[in-house]
């Protein structure tokens, strides 16, 4: 609620005399009543009560004529429960820097806990890696679709960007990934621009200042109900330990500066998603598929700050459900990526006839469709020949760059070693590395200029589909004993008949 000025004065008298106590233990509600009757207050109530969202203080509150007041009885920088739930935060904090986030809007308790114990006694390399894989399962197409339809173009700085925001989706899953990320990199300078540019001109620091104080200021009103409390109590230092929204804010504030806009000399990250290196093209690492997913969440994350700034709540801490136009748009991803899929497909025969690798694109270097085709290939060509031909098979996983498998066909004591290779146009080098462990090199599709790749090599070499695996020794001994029976049974029955 408003308070006069009057009041609040009044109630900041009442306060200094409330720290001249030997300790704020001692205040009670019947003191603070007594002196509230002194400064011509009109006390209607004065009980102590536990006051706050989350994490709350104890206090006295004052109930009078025009407003309410809270008169802590813990002190703000050295109470022992509140310094071990800010030391608690500050240990979460370091493990959301160490992955390169913040503390996140709309994800269930249950997966935040299960990311921070994954990242707590690893490297930063690791925690990065484990970041990307736990948050590939929730901030999936839907999430993203929800972020870009439903949070983005509600927010009064963003919405001029939505439209980029929807087109970078969109051609993200139609493979143009670099390009996607790309796209949406600028606009997280462009958004904190247009939130600030009432104050005018001001660094970016500032910028992100401005706004992280601002959605603060109102957390912390609305964490002691609007009504009046000292001011040491109502800052970021005080309740970074006791309001989640805060510690949200605050860690959303440290990911801006000290990653997104660090300067490119400071930054230490591995993600490499900083504004200043993408600007003076120092690296391509942010090109990485995992980055797009955090550009997206991050900026609908400033608009859900945004609306705590201007306190229009137009982008909510809750995630809604789906509505038609982020569903429209998630088919619209859907569709896009499975046309990529195809077109993948095409373009890798395309290149096959010529014994040619398709060339890595910044997001996608292929080894991941090349192991799928490669494996499905050497299971159905290959594998399966050699087990109707009556070998036991072992079969390895394909290579780093999934250039080829290796394949042990076993019969008794007899070992078959084949090499199965993802295309006839592989380097020399590598033939003759496989040569030396290998029976038989094998190839997936036709033959495309063999002899000027395979040459020097002693072993056989040729199209996986044109191969006849030889039959296992074992089903020759079964065969020849099967014969040998059949006949022995062929001649007792003349001699009997």
């Amino acid at each position: 609620m408003d308070i006069d000025a009057k009041i609040q004065k009044k109630f900041a008298g009442l306060w200094w005399r409330a720290r001249t106590l030997p300790s704020l233990s001692d205040l009670d509600a019947k003191t603070i009543a007594s002196w509230a009757r002194d400064a011509g207050l009109n006390v209607l109530e004065a009980v102590e009560h536990n006051v706050g969202l989350f994490r709350p203080t104890q206090a006295i509150v004052l109930t009078v004529e025009g407003g309410i007041a809270y008169f802590p009885k813990v002190s703000a920088t050295d109470d022992p429960v509140w310094l071990a739930n800010r030391n608690a935060f500050l240990r979460v904090a370091a493990l959301w820097e160490k992955m390169e986030w913040f503390a996140p809007l709309w994800v269930p308790k249950g997966k935040i806990d299960a990311l921070l114990a994954s990242v707590e006694h690893c490297s930063k390399e690791q925690a990065v890696s484990n970041f990307d894989y736990h948050t590939s399962t929730i901030y999936v197409l839907s999430f993203q679709a929800v972020c870009i339809a439903q949070f983005i173009p509600k927010s009064r700085s963003l919405a001029a960007f939505a439209p980029i925001a929807r087109e970078a989706y969109l051609a993200f899953y139609a493979g143009h990934r670099a390009s996607s990320i790309a796209a949406l990199i600028p606009v997280m300078e462009g958004a904190l621009r247009r939130m600030s540019e009432r104050e005018g001109k001001v660094p970016i620091p500032d910028q992100i200042d401005l706004i992280i104080d601002g959605a603060c200021a109102l957390a912390a009103s609305m964490h002691f109900d609007r009504n009046w409390v000292p001011d040491e109590y109502r800052c970021e230092e005080y309740l970074y330990g006791q309001d989640e929204r805060i510690f949200m804010f605050a860690t959303f504030r440290q990911w801006l500066k000290r990653m997104f806009f660090q300067q490119t000399g400071e930054y230490d990250g591995i993600t490499w998603l900083n504004r200043h290196l993408f600007a003076h093209g120092a690296s391509t690492e942010w090109s990485n598929d995992g980055n797009f997913r955090r550009l997206v969440v991050a900026l609908a994350t400033l608009g859900a700050i945004e609306s705590w700034h201007d306190g229009t709540n137009s982008v909510p801490l809750l995630f809604p459900e789906m509505n038609d136009d982020s569903r429209l748009l998630w088919q619209q991803a859907q569709l896009q990526a499975n046309a990529q899929m195809v077109l993948k497909l095409v373009e890798q025969n395309n290149y096959q006839k010529y014994g040619q690798l398709v060339p890595p694109m910044p997001t996608d270097n292929g080894v991941t469709l090349r192991k799928a085709v490669l494996t499905e290939e050497c299971i159905k060509d290959l594998v399966r020949p050699l087990r109707d031909a009556g070998w036991s098979v072992n079969v390895t996983e394909p290579d780093e760059h999934a250039l080829y498998m290796k394949v042990v066909a076993e019969s008794g004591d007899t070992a078959l070693r084949v090499a199965f290779l993802y295309s006839c146009g592989t380097e020399n080098q590598l033939y003759r590395e496989l040569a030396g462990c290998s029976d038989v090199i094998l190839y997936r599709g036709s033959p495309y200029k063999q002899d000027a790749y395979a040459y020097g090599i002693d072993v056989h070499v040729g199209p996986v589909t044109g191969w006849q695996p030889p039959v296992a020794p074992a089903r020759q001994k079964r065969h020849f004993l099967a014969i040998c029976k059949e006949g022995f049974r062929s001649t007792l029955r003349r001699l009997g008949g």
